[in-house]
């Protein structure tokens, strides 16, 4: 009875993500019993430059679609709409894709209408969405599409929609920088390799090897349990030797939480 209300009771965990995903996962993970201890190896702010997003913005009427691929994007481009006295009731011939669950709620909770929401929250899952909506994504030449995201960013979508004959804008509206953290205590942090160490996503990781340095980052990565939100970010683990443990069905909050509940309800018991 015990191991199932708490099957990370005694376990020290560390959590490397940014300030918005801290609380939800910490809240989760002390109800299983595990000792939590937040890494915030991710800082996200606002682009400098903000010259590509006001373009899009300045003609929203031209675009078929934007597809927001973060709650992050979906947050930085409302709230330049707002700096801009853009309302926010957007053409009803503009669709809008959001990359999972948490981005579409974001977008619904501003009172915009979400049209496509792929049953994969990767980049692939978008482009396969949109290959059951059109058939074939040649069937979207000559479209426009926005793409609001963050600076530092996979290709992949602009890439294949503009092979496809789509004209396809980036707006970056935010950017992933890495934090100022005192050296004491990211030593103090891992004196002792953690029994689980939560990644949320590729950036950190690499984050995560950068602060702590190649040879110390791969040796706590080899000697802990790592769960992995996405399978991005399990790529990303897998170029630095380490084949995550837990990978959740989909990349939410939720579903991650369970995924290591079920993980550690069944280890075997230890006297």
């Amino acid at each position: 009875m015990h191991k199932a209300s708490t099957p990370l009771a005694g376990k020290s965990v560390v959590i490397a993500c940014s300030e918005s995903k801290s609380e939800a996962l910490a809240s989760g993970l002390g109800a299983l019993g595990a000792e939590v201890r937040i890494f915030t190896i991710l800082s996200i702010r606002e682009t400098q430059d903000k010259s590509a997003l006001d373009a899009a913005l300045d003609h929203l009427h031209e675009y078929a679609w934007i597809v927001f691929t973060s709650t992050q994007g979906v947050r930085f481009f409302l709230r330049r709409m707002e700096e801009r006295g853009i309302p926010k009731r957007l053409d009803r011939d503009l669709q809008i894709c959001a990359v999972g669950s948490a981005t579409a709620a974001a977008l619904e909770t501003a009172g915009i209408c979400v049209s496509l929401v792929p049953r994969e929250y990767v980049a692939e899952g978008i482009l396969n969405s949109f290959k059951e909506k059109y058939g074939t994504l040649n069937a979207l030449a000559g479209l426009r599409i926005l793409l609001p995201r963050a600076r530092e960013a996979r290709d992949l979508i602009p890439r294949t929609l503009e092979a496809a004959g789509v004209r396809v804008d980036v707006s970056p509206c935010y950017e992933n920088v890495l934090p100022e953290i005192d050296s004491k205590q990211l030593q103090a942090l891992f004196a002792c390799t953690p029994d689980l160490l939560v990644f949320t996503s590729s950036s950190t990781v690499k984050n995560f090897i950068a602060l702590i340095g190649s040879q110390r980052g791969k040796q706590i990565l080899a000697q802990a349990t790592v769960a992995a939100l996405g399978p991005v970010t399990e790529s990303t683990l897998a170029a630095f030797g380490k084949q995550a443990e837990i990978r959740p069905s989909k990349s939410t909050i939720a579903v991650l939480l369970e995924a290591i509940r079920s993980y550690y309800e069944s280890q075997p018991e230890r006297d």
